[in-house]
């Protein structure tokens, strides 16, 4: 840039008020000028904003790849001078005014036509022909270089081998000499472990002989002690026995004492056995008495068991008259064998349960209706499932039976355990007396009789305590009852009423009626009573496909009692009660007269005793003296001197107290000696520790070492082998190649075949791919004559001179040819032939070639780099950067969005950076030298 020489031109453009337009202002060298004089200076420097070759925008590049060869020669000399379009202009206006010559012009053009027209035909013949022999030599040249290339790879992996052997002998040399040092330092650690460890064992056994000793000295000493103690205790026991033998002699003696004085108090024997023969001769005339009131009471107390057991009998058959579970059980057995055999099982074994008066058998069986006008609504109301199970009111119970029937026994039963709660808080809403009136008999819950844990069952599951049983007149008003009552489930003769209301208050409310439904068993039968005892009648039949049958009575809880029969035995139960209650008269008035005989018997044995007990005690008494006056002469007659045998004890102690002062001296001088070697014997382990853990730091440092070697030469072995067959298969593919290149195998290759080869690619895949696309192009190609070429370059000689003598200068034209791949064909640009960016990258080569003819002051070029893939698009970026860097071409403006990285730049290059948006910084705050020194301190 040289500001005497160049011109500046500023332009100021300012928006209009009305935001609808605006007005520009020019300056060239700060004067202003108006639009005409500053495009004058801009054509005074050739300069051509809609020329292509000089402005190419990024939108523009589809335009420039579509004009003709006339157009782009045109735009070509306008770029490089303009004088030079002027004058090509001229010679086209000259040529229009030949009139005579252009009609020799026209013979020759028709003779052209001719030839060209035969070229046309021969065209296609040559192109065949050049093309199969182009393919031939191809071919070859393939095939050879496939050759040259299996060799130059088996020669390349025959020195890299031969590269990796030398590494790992200079590798397996290093791990020799590397392990030397630890090995001497290993023998010379094993010397030294060995002498040491003997000492620590030398040490260790001085020290458990020493303690050996210690321990006997120990021994010895408790045992002098104990005998010490043992002599101590055998004096003191023989002064507390003398102690004691004075103290007992005086007991004695006050004991006798005693005994005479008590036995002075008392009355003579002789006295005391006349008063014991009275009470006897006395108590046999009681017992006379009291045996003839005995056997008249055992008469009459037989009398009573004898009607006593005649009631049982009466008691037990109205029992078996009105028990009706052994009805049920049969039941139960026609529906389930495995429920029946539960309900055994529980009999025989209720003693092994914690609650056995809350343990109940199956519902059905434990269950009775008072009034069987209302069985069948029970029934109905309760599913057979519960009414078979088995009713617990402890968890622990329940499991315990499960596990019994279950698991044991492999039956199939049901348990239940109902909830604690007591069955007082379950109340219905309306008395039974409400509900009357409306045609309902009482709730279910008071015709039901059954164990308090079966009620609390039936009342939270089935809730029988508000299930209220009506007659005819209900069924007909059960919508109004539904309503009024708010009963949700009531039982009419026939049929079940339920009502289902919406949890969202009374919104919705469905009802539904169903047949009253009966348990399901094949055979069915009735008790009753017949000279009683219970009869089973004969079955009901049930249809053929064994559909339900809708019956008037239950099934299953339809139990009648012969009421005449029953009562004929409570009139008779009545009578033996009279019986028994007179005959308990006559046994309670003989214990009358029993009692006083008793009475009298009981003073008289309680007088006898008293005198027995008298001559007793006389005899115990006297059997005390004799045995207090022998005692008293025993102790007396023993003697101990106590001086003396103290002497003899002390005397014993002093010697056991030399003997263990000996023996402490001793165990002291041993417990030195151990303590010593036992100082020695732990500093040794710890030195033998250090040298055995140093002794193995280096025993892994040499095996690993050892291992490395090892491996190291195993490769070895395996690389010297790779190696002479790889260089086998290197001498094989370089005869091989030398041979189909028809070289001996003592020459070299020419020049010429070695450039030829160079254009080939190195991979044996792509070789083979262009080996096989060479063969399928001469199957395709059929032969042709070599005359053909001959005669076809003939005519075309014929076509070049007659296109010469015609200089018809309208028709020059520039055409560019390109090709972008080896195995691409050359090509005419075209904007339909090549990509977008193909094109760009012609574009901007044709562009770069006129840089140093051009005369124009600049040159702009906007994002030509766009669809370019990114090896031609740094390609093309250095291609300008080395061209536009020359003093001798006009200046260069390339636009772009993006910089790539790593682009060699010149000196003469400006890159100038345009920062925009919201975030920007201040044009003012901006210091290129601080942002350049806080990147280097963040890298």
């Amino acid at each position: 840039f040289d500001p005497s020489g160049n011109k500046i031109i500023k332009s100021i453009f300012k928006q209009d008020s009305d935001m609808q337009g605006c007005t520009t202002k020019w300056f060239v060298n700060g004067k202003s000028k108006s639009k005409k004089e500053v495009a004058e200076v801009v054509r005074s420097y050739n300069i051509q904003v809609d020329n292509l070759c000089q402005f190419l925008p990024q939108d523009k590049v589809v335009e420039f790849a579509r004009l003709s060869n006339e157009d782009l020669l045109k735009e070509t000399e306008k770029t490089i001078n303009p004088e030079l379009y002027q004058k090509h202009q001229k010679l086209i206006h000259f040529r229009s005014g030949e009139e005579n010559r252009m009609k020799e012009i026209e013979k020759k053009e028709e003779y052209l036509k001719v030839l060209e027209s035969q070229n046309q035909v021969l065209y296609l013949k040559v192109q065949r022909y050049r093309e199969r022999e182009k393919h031939q030599s191809k071919l070859r040249l393939l095939v050879i270089k496939r050759c040259w290339v299996e060799y130059n790879n088996e020669r390349l992996k025959y020195f890299k081998c031969k590269e990796d052997l030398k590494k790992l002998n200079d590798e397996l040399k290093r791990l020799r000499e590397s392990y030397k040092p630890q090995l001497n330092a290993l023998n010379k650690l094993q010397t030294k472990r060995t002498i040491t460890k003997d000492e620590a064992d030398k040490l260790s056994t001085e020290a458990k002989r020493c303690q050996s000793k210690i321990r006997a000295s120990k021994n010895e000493i408790s045992k002098l002690i104990e005998k010490s103690k043992t002599l101590s205790s055998d004096f003191e026991l023989k002064k507390t026995e003398e102690q004691d033998r004075a103290s007992r002699i005086q007991d004695l003696k006050t004991k006798l004492a005693s005994v005479n004085e008590e036995l002075n108090k008392m009355a003579p024997k002789t006295e005391i056995g006349q008063e014991i023969s009275q009470n006897i001769s006395e108590i046999q005339k009681l017992e006379k008495s009291r045996r003839q009131l005995v056997i008249n009471k055992q008469n009459t107390e037989e009398r009573y068991r004898d009607i006593t057991a005649e009631r049982k009998d009466i008691e037990k058959d109205l029992q078996k008259a009105n028990d009706v579970r052994t009805t049920r059980l049969s039941i139960v057995r026609k529906i389930s064998n495995d429920v029946y055999q539960a309900e055994k099982w529980l009999n025989e074994n209720r003693n092994k349960f914690k609650k056995p008066d809350e343990v109940c058998g199956p519902i059905l069986a434990e269950i009775n209706v008072k009034d069987q006008r209302f069985a069948k609504y029970v029934e109905d109301c309760i599913i057979l499932r519960d009414l078979l199970a088995f009713v617990f009111s402890d968890n622990d119970d329940m499991n315990m039976f499960l596990r019994e029937v279950r698991d044991k026994l492999k039956l199939t039963v049901n348990a239940i355990v109902p909830n604690k709660s007591s069955i007082d808080r379950y109340k219905p809403d309306r008395s039974a007396d409400d509900i009357k009136k409306y045609g309902f008999h009482c709730y279910m819950n008071s015709q039901v009789d059954a164990p308090s844990v079966v009620l609390k069952y039936l009342y939270s599951q089935y809730s029988i305590y508000k299930v209220p049983i009506g007659n005819a007149t209900v069924a007909r008003n059960s919508s109004a009852i539904f309503k009024e009552l708010n009963i949700d489930n009531f039982y009419t003769p026939d049929d079940h009423h339920t009502c289902r209301r919406s949890k969202y208050g009374q919104r919705e409310v469905s009802t539904r009626i169903t047949a009253v439904r009966l348990v399901d068993i094949k055979i069915y039968t009735a008790p009753h009573l017949v000279d009683g005892s219970i009869q089973l009648l004969p079955a009901r039949q049930r249809v053929e496909n064994e559909h339900r049958v809708h019956l008037v009575e239950a099934r299953a809880l339809n139990n009648n009692v012969n009421t005449e029969y029953v009562r004929s035995l409570n009139d008779k139960r009545n009578a033996l009660q009279t019986q028994i209650e007179s005959v308990e008269s006559e046994i309670q008035n003989i214990e009358a007269n029993l009692k006083p005989i008793h009475k009298k018997i009981d003073n008289v044995r309680q007088n006898k005793k008293m005198w027995e007990s008298k001559k007793n005690r006389v005899d115990i008494l006297e059997s005390k003296i004799n045995g207090y006056a022998a005692s008293i002469e025993q102790a007396e007659a023993a003697n101990f001197d106590i001086e003396e045998e103290e002497n003899k004890l002390f005397k014993k102690l002093k010697k056991l107290d030399k003997d263990k002062l000996q023996i402490s001296n001793e165990m002291k001088s041993n417990a030195e000696r151990y303590t010593k070697n036992v100082m020695e014997h732990i500093l040794a382990m710890v030195k033998l520790s250090d040298i055995i853990k140093e002794h193995s730091q280096c025993s892994e440092v040499l095996a690993k070492a050892e291992n490395e070697a090892k491996d190291c030469t195993e490769q070895r072995n395996r690389k010297i082998k790779e190696n002479q067959m790889l260089k086998d298969a290197a001498k094989n593919k370089l005869a091989i190649a030398k041979k189909e290149s028809n070289v001996a195998p003592n020459e070299n290759l020419p020049t010429e075949l070695q450039e030829q080869l160079s254009s080939e690619p190195d991979d044996i895949e792509e070789i083979d791919e262009k080996i096989q696309a060479e063969k399928s192009k001469l199957q395709l190609n059929t032969e042709d004559d070599a005359s053909v070429v001959d005669e076809y370059e003939k005519n075309n000689s014929a076509i070049s001179a007659l296109k010469n003598e015609n200089d018809n200068f309208d028709k020059y034209a520039i055409e560019i040819w390109v090709k972008f791949r080896s195995t691409d064909k050359v090509q005419l640009l075209d904007s339909h032939l090549q990509s977008g960016g193909e094109r760009s990258v012609a574009t901007i080569i044709y562009l770069i070639s006129l840089q140093e003819f051009t005369i124009c002051p600049f040159r702009i070029v906007d994002e030509i780099n766009q669809g370019m893939d990114p090896q031609n698009e740094k390609m093309i970026f250095e291609f300008v950067l080395a061209v536009s860097s020359s003093s001798k071409v006009s200046q260069y403006l390339l636009i772009t969005p993006k910089l790539l990285p790593d682009l060699c730049y010149d000196g003469k290059l400006t890159a100038l950076f345009i920062y925009n948006g919201p975030n920007m910084l201040d044009q003012q705050q901006w210091n290129l030298k601080r942002f350049i020194r806080d990147q280097q301190v963040q890298d």
